[in-house]
């Protein structure tokens, strides 16, 4: 009976209209988020942080319309619909979207620490340069020693050169996080192609090479080992600075809700991601060693279990496209100020 009550392999794996339900809500709403985030961010002052998150909200644009919308729909009917230029452009932006993504979060996440830092050794400067010593403030070569008459005491004046706001530069990483994502697309873009099978089945995959395995390896690498590394390290120094005693004491609120939100940022990455690249990693070398002639990327499994938890890990890999920015938003002070007001005006303008 449980046999019967499962569809065949021409059959789609949910109703095509709950998942199109799915797709336009989370789908719409991510988009909407995203737009919002943008839209804030431009308005406001921006930063090296808000830079950032202006490109995670492109990723993720590319990620909901180009990427994971069409896989969703093309795991559920078990076929590609979308033709074969579709195909290419799916393949490509998928690996673009998800390296540059995984990266850019990686990116915040280092940026913040790299901020506290920062602010530890100007405060331990600071600290130094208060300590009381007139003869070595007297001898300081950043003293400005101001003469008068002989009825008024010589007054020592010190200047401080240096700036007021320290900056870690971003525009290396980031351009780094593009290169390498476009890098890791190009065989994607130039091998993608789709094959007819029985039943008019197309399929989106890829060209069969003699390296297929060897480029699947090093995008196994760098989009999914190399990132959940850095990851993993860069959460635990976030979880040991944000467990400090003096964390509120000494740093101001902009600064922890930054190191709050990328621990978040991390988490979500970790629990909505992850599952989709441990599955395409485990399938593609699952059917190479069964000795499949067709390229294993992308193809349909014939088993339904299989089938269906793909096609749910495609769906909460979605899900994250919405909570990234939904996060920025109720996490970062200055972007929730933008919001605030914006809806205070509104409240204002219906009264």
């Amino acid at each position: 009976m449980e046999e019967l009550a499962r569809p065949s392999e021409s059959e789609p794996l949910v109703p095509p209209l709950v998942l199109a339900v799915y797709i336009a809500c989370v789908a719409g709403a991510g988009a909407l988020a995203n737009c919002s985030v943008l839209a804030a961010l431009f308005k406001s002052a921006r930063n090296g942080l808000s830079a950032i998150i202006i490109q995670l909200a492109l990723a993720d644009f590319a990620l909901i319309g180009t990427s994971i919308s069409p896989e969703l729909w093309a795991w559920n009917a078990r076929k590609w619909h979308f033709g074969s230029i579709g195909c290419a452009a799916y393949r490509g932006l998928n690996v673009f979207a998800s390296t540059a993504s995984a990266y850019l979060i990686v990116t915040i996440a280092l940026h913040t620490l790299a901020i506290f830092n920062l602010e530890d050794k100007l405060r331990k400067h600071r600290n130094k340069r208060s300590l009381p010593d007139d003869d070595e403030m007297g001898s300081s070569r950043h003293s400005l020693v101001a003469n008068s008459d002989s009825s008024t005491p010589r007054r020592t004046m010190h200047v401080d050169y240096r700036l007021a706001e320290t900056k870690v530069p971003v525009t290396q990483p980031s351009a780094f996080i593009w290169v390498l994502s476009a890098s890791l697309s190009v065989p994607e873009f130039t091998l993608a192609i789709t094959i007819h099978e029985d039943h008019d089945i197309v399929l989106c995959t890829s060209v069969d090479t003699n390296h297929k395995i060897n480029m699947q390896t090093m995008l196994a690498i760098f989009d999914l080992v190399l990132p959940l590394i850095i990851m993993t390290l860069t959460g635990a120094l976030v979880v040991n600075k944000l467990k400090s005693k003096k964390l509120y004491d000494i740093y101001n609120y902009e600064s922890i809700a930054a190191l709050k939100l990328s621990l978040w940022l991390i988490i979500v990455y970790s629990v909505f991601c992850v599952p989709r690249s441990v599955a395409s990693v485990y399938h593609v070398y699952s059917i190479s060693k069964s000795g499949n002639e067709i390229s294993p990327i992308d193809q349909v499994p014939k088993d339904y279990t299989t089938a269906i938890i793909r096609l749910a890990f495609s769906g909460i890999y979605l899900a994250s496209t919405l909570i990234r920015p939904l996060l920025c938003i109720f996490m970062i002070p200055s972007l929730k100020k933008v919001f605030s007001v914006g809806l205070r005006d509104s409240n204002i303008d219906c009264v």
